[in-house]
């Protein structure tokens, strides 16, 4: 029994996150989508059903959470690979590692996406990161946004 509950803990522990919430900004995807972070985790494990990933040695994993509204009358192309990470510090670029649906499992989604007429999608987009900096900004295709955090 104290086994279990050592265990219990034990996963509780690694797999928790840090939650920063973000002020909802709407940015321009394309002329008909636009997305919003709606705010941005950080941690060391992803869950999954037959496992776990954690992270490598001095980086973390960072989930930004955002919402797709495609206000077209025609379906829209996603592509998640044209989103990165910047790290102001070095001026790195950390592309998307991979991109999932939301809900109470982790689901993988695909880099290349759409996104139908008149509709929302939400996706957390997970990014590997240094782990002593902090998500400041993310590059879309050319532009760069500033993820701005709730004080």
């Amino acid at each position: 029994m104290k086994k279990n509950l050592v265990c219990c803990f034990a996963f509780s522990f690694v797999s928790c996150y840090t939650k920063f919430q973000t002020v909802p900004t709407r940015y321009n995807y394309s002329n008909s989508v636009s997305f919003t972070i709606d705010k941005v985790e950080e941690g060391h494990t992803i869950a999954v059903g037959n496992g776990s990933y954690n992270s490598k040695r001095g980086s973390k994993f960072v989930f930004v959470y955002m919402t797709f509204t495609n206000a077209s009358q025609e379906k829209q192309d996603l592509n998640f690979h044209e989103f990165y990470l910047l790290n102001p510090r070095n001026k790195t670029k950390y592309g998307v590692e991979w991109a999932m649906i939301l809900g109470p499992v982790n689901v993988f989604a695909n880099l290349n996406s759409n996104i139908a007429k008149d509709d929302k999608k939400k996706r957390k987009l997970v990014f590997i990161f240094p782990e002593e900096d902090k998500a400041q900004k993310l590059m879309v295709k050319d532009s760069i946004v500033g993820i701005h955090y709730v004080n």
